[in-house]
């Protein structure tokens, strides 16, 4: 009976990280995974606990990259690759990445956002010379995960105001 309790005890202190984890901002599974095993949670917790936040509706992979690649273009003007990038590295799956960038830029053009992106920038680079401006616009739209083709594209409609 004792040790039962213990295991009980165990879950209910790894439930508790877990909702504790996610309730700074949504994570993805693999986020709350690492965690509760860096808490050195036992692996039978750790799936346990995965269940019941799936069964709950708390982690679900396509809903967060959506709602992640959304936020990110709409609030920091990122590119594909850098949003591709960050999901990979919180441990999404490549075709569910895919997917919500692919929704993402659906709704609005890369192109676009880079446009409004750099037209921002610009703004508070008047001062500088025309040739710095645009080498420091193409190494922000680069550092912002734009492709070389639509910093091309972006520069391009900009010139007459570079």
């Amino acid at each position: 009976m004792r040790n039962a309790d213990l295991k009980e005890k165990e879950l209910t202190r790894a439930k508790n990280t877990a909702y504790r984890f996610l309730s700074y901002r949504p994570r993805s599974r693999a986020e709350i995974e690492t965690k509760l095993r860096d808490k050195e949670f036992d692996e039978t917790v750790v799936a346990a606990v995965l269940v019941d936040l799936a069964r709950l509706g708390y982690v679900n992979d396509e809903q967060f990259a959506r709602a992640w690649a959304r936020g990110r273009v709409r609030l920091r003007g990122f590119g594909r690759r850098r949003i591709d990038q960050e999901l990979k590295a919180k441990g999404v799956a490549p075709e569910i990445i895919g997917e919500a960038v692919a929704e993402v830029f659906g709704e609005t053009s890369e192109t676009e956002t880079a446009l409004q992106v750099a037209e921002k920038k610009l703004r508070t680079m008047q001062h500088l010379e025309p040739e710095a401006r645009k080498r420091r616009l193409a190494g922000l739209l680069e550092r912002k995960g734009y492709a070389f083709a639509v910093i091309r594209e972006v520069l391009g409609a900009l010139r007459k105001t570079l």
